[in-house]
């Protein structure tokens, strides 16, 4: 039997996969959108790109359907604050590199 953390985490790397060929085809139609698919690909082959792409994306998505629920993806920092964890900038207090302190903090612009 399948336990279920097993299958929530196979669900996991499906939905990852299929959000995957979602932004490979918003950055092939970005490219299209601004005329840089000119740059790498003559149109027949782009075409045939964005086929694949498109066929890809349905593949994942009948795998795995689109779910607003569960496919929020990762917030680090949103879980650190929620959990109190959060850690210091590491900009804050930079120790001077032997004993050389700028005149100016350039971070503070």
């Amino acid at each position: 039997m399948a336990n279920s953390g097993s299958a929530e985490q196979g669900r996991s790397v499906v939905v990852r996969w299929r959000m995957l060929a979602e932004r490979r085809l918003n950055y092939l139609i970005s490219l299209y959108e601004t005329g840089r698919w000119k740059v790498y690909y003559a149109e027949p082959e782009f075409l045939k790109v964005i086929q694949e792409a498109r066929a890809a994306l349905k593949t994942w998505e009948q795998l795995a359907p689109p779910d607003p629920v569960q496919d929020k993806p990762v917030e680090v920092t949103v879980a650190q604050v929620e959990n109190g964890t959060v850690l210091p900038s590491p900009f804050t207090q930079l120790p001077s590199a032997n004993g050389v302190e700028a005149k100016s903090d350039l971070r503070k612009a």
